[in-house]
């Protein structure tokens, strides 16, 4: 009886809300994820599989609610319309989200075909049905138990992905398919403003991370160049976006994601031809690398002079594509997710302080648990105050029951193990006030048993990393809530926090949701 867990603050504090226009749905399931799960297909079946899917794709993305759609809802729900979301449809939860004894999902295409389609319905739904969701499956996971705030990331990855998006951006001419992408795709102040409707909609429950995309602030600022004093021609550059969301916004820190192929620092030092191919054709070219470590260091001394909490993806998984080494070997734009350029960045004079998340852990979705990646985070934590890591998507964590054992945790076990005898042993066992609960959920959706999660992680990692006793309750209750107090910031007399007690009393929202934070450790 885990009575250590109910009532407790809980956050996840790695999640998504996004549906198919908020991110480049297209490019990203042929660019990276059919590249790393159809690895045994010839080239020829490959580009035919890419354009059958691209087609498929784009009818269901012009079928997906967008931005304007759903921010008449959002506006009529806020202002207490009778008749919101009258109409609108439910996203149940699938068969296979929560397992038992009995249970035996992952053993055939079927199965695979019905999480496919489960998912498929969710990212081409109402962004606030997507948050709804998510609510109700981690509320139902344990009796008496519930998340009390979720911090979802935005992602951008257009500038990675999408030749004719960088094209538009530096003022080349646009094809017909840029025009179809300027048509259906959301854009980055879109996506914030849909945001905080979120969390106008629903106080207390959700504040979310701000995406930044160095290549975007680089194009921004080209373009703002190019233009001198003419207002009107004048773009709202990448950064700006950022500041306002965190300064104005209710936004708490900001998301970046390495994989898509630029290093957290270093850029400078690396050839031009070992990124995507169109970064070539673009005005800056010849200072490539070096404009994208200019745009991220005006990036870290924002957080830095006002104290914003950063979550960096630093798990070897869903890169951009591939570029050639120096050896002639086909490398993924992933590893450029390794947490060791972090450990340059905190090396640069005034950045020792970043409040930094290594997402993943090191870990995740279709990568091997990378030693040397955990190493590299250790380190960190032992040498800086703010360095955290969160453990989401573990999802070998639920697949007992994939297996047929039933969800008795065997898994689990030999997941968290490690981490106890490695990385929180002897001198390291500080390191326990650094770990984080994340679920990665909406990308979680499409695993077996998703629903399973935060039980599972809850008390696997109490049993596992402590074992009985009052201790192990201690750092259980830092995993699921304090330590994320600690990383976001919500503490009393914290910046975050100082910036969210002005954001609510503007907005006239309960201070006391607040308040639930202030006992965490």
């Amino acid at each position: 009886k885990d009575e250590w867990i109910r009532g407790l603050p809980i956050i996840d504090v790695h999640c998504h809300v996004f549906n198919s226009r908020d991110i480049p749905a297209i490019q990203f399931i042929t660019k990276v994820y059919l590249p790393n799960h159809v690895i045994e297909l010839k080239p020829p079946q490959r580009r035919q599989l890419e354009q059958e899917l691209a087609r498929l794709l784009a009818n269901r993305l012009k079928a997906t609610p967008g931005y304007d759609e759903e921010m008449v809802l959002l506006r009529a729900r806020l202002t207490g319309a009778d008749d919101f979301g009258a109409g609108l449809p439910q996203l149940p939860m699938p068969k296979y989200a929560r397992g038992n004894a009995k249970s035996c999902y992952g053993n055939d295409l079927a199965h695979s075909s019905e999480a496919l389609s489960h998912f498929t319905a969710m990212i081409t739904g109402y962004r606030h049905k997507i948050f709804e969701a998510l609510v109700d499956t981690y509320r139902s996971a344990l009796p008496g138990v519930e998340v009390a705030l979720y911090t979802p990331a935005l992602v951008d990855m257009m500038f990675w992905l999408e030749r004719d998006a960088v094209a538009m951006a530096d003022g080349g001419g646009a094809s017909p398919q840029a025009a179809e992408l300027t048509e259906y795709q959301t854009t980055l102040e879109q996506q914030v403003n849909l945001m905080e409707m979120l969390i106008l909609n629903y106080p207390g429950q959700i504040h979310p991370f701000v995406p930044f995309c160095p290549w975007r602030q680089v194009s921004d600022s080209h373009h703002n160049l190019s233009f001198g004093d003419v207002p009107e021609r004048r773009r709202k550059t990448a950064l700006e976006i950022v500041e306002d969301a965190i300064l104005n916004r209710g936004f708490l820190g900001v998301k970046l994601y390495p994989p898509m192929g630029f290093r957290p620092i270093g850029n400078a030092s690396i050839p031009l031809g070992q990124f995507p191919s169109w970064a070539a054709a673009t005005p800056y070219a010849d200072r490539f690398g070096e404009e994208l470590d200019r745009a991220l260091m005006q990036l870290y001394k924002f957080c830095a002079d006002f104290d914003v909490p950063i979550m960096a993806h630093t798990s070897n998984s869903n890169g951009a594509g591939f570029y050639e080494n120096e050896k002639g070997e086909q490398v993924s734009f992933a590893e450029r997710a390794d947490p060791r350029f972090w450990e340059e960045v905190l090396a640069l004079p005034g950045m020792g302080k970043l409040r930094l998340n290594m997402a993943h852990f090191g870990s995740g979705t279709g990568a091997k648990d990378r030693i040397d990646w955990r190493d590299s985070i250790g380190r960190m934590m032992d040498a800086h105050d703010n360095v955290y890591a969160d453990l989401s998507h573990f999802q070998d964590t639920v697949q007992d029951n994939w297996l047929g054992a039933g969800q008795h945790c065997q898994e689990a076990a030999k997941l968290l193990e490690p981490i106890r005898k490695a990385f929180l042993d002897g001198p390291r066992a500080h390191r326990w006030k650094r770990l984080m609960y994340g679920s990665d959920w909406e990308v979680l959706a499409k695993e077996f048993y998703y629903a399973d999660y935060l039980p599972v992680m809850a008390h696997m990692y109490r049993r596992k990393i402590y074992g009985p006793g009052i201790g192990a309750e201690r750092a259980a209750r830092g995993f699921m809530s304090g330590n994320a107090v600690r990383f976001l910031g919500l503490g009393r007399g914290e910046r975050t926090r100082e910036r969210l007690d002005v954001y609510y009393a503007k907005q006239r929202m309960d201070a006391r949701l607040l308040a639930r934070f202030d006992a965490q450790e």
